[in-house]
């Protein structure tokens, strides 16, 4: 049985420490040039890559804003 292996693209995680401090781990999508060309390379027909490769740059700017306005907040 074949798995299903996953190429995690966004990941932003906010939690709290023992003492009180808030942490971010933030672990955003690639590079949606390296996508595109990744993808090409792979098969260049492949229907979905210009979606693959808006919506890295959609996540990219969109956790930007995130950390921006998180810091803002606990930095109060």
């Amino acid at each position: 049985m074949a798995s299903n292996k996953l190429a995690e693209l966004y990941n932003f995680c906010v939690s709290i420490n023992q003492d009180g401090n808030i942490i971010l781990d933030y672990r955003g999508p690639p590079d949606s040039e390296d996508i595109e060309k990744v993808f090409d390379a792979w098969d260049s027909e492949y229907e979905h890559t210009k979606k693959i490769v808006t919506l890295c740059e959609y996540l990219r700017n969109y956790s930007k804003v995130q950390e921006k306005d998180i810091n803002g907040i606990i930095s109060v």
